[in-house]
């Protein structure tokens, strides 16, 4: 019972270690994103901003994560 309890707690943890992670290397992207967008144009427009990504997700992540992708975005934009 104890060493049941032990296992859960320890793949909690690995959860939650993996979402620090991932949230850190988020923070981290999105401040460079953000100074990348400064240097090309402070007043971007969202329609630019979009195409942009859209172009990545095409040429570097491929049609199978389309769907992914828009789904973790909803979810994010949610939080907020």
């Amino acid at each position: 019972m104890k060493k049941d309890i032990i296992l859960e707690e320890y793949k909690r943890m690995q959860k939650l270690a993996g979402v620090l992670k991932e949230s850190a290397q988020s923070d981290e992207l999105s401040k460079e994103i953000d100074k990348s967008i400064s240097k090309i144009d402070d007043n971007m427009s969202y329609v630019d901003f979009a195409h942009a990504v859209a172009n990545i997700l095409k040429s570097e992540y491929g049609s199978h994560l389309y769907g992914k992708f828009i789904d973790e975005l909803k979810s994010k934009m949610i939080d907020l």
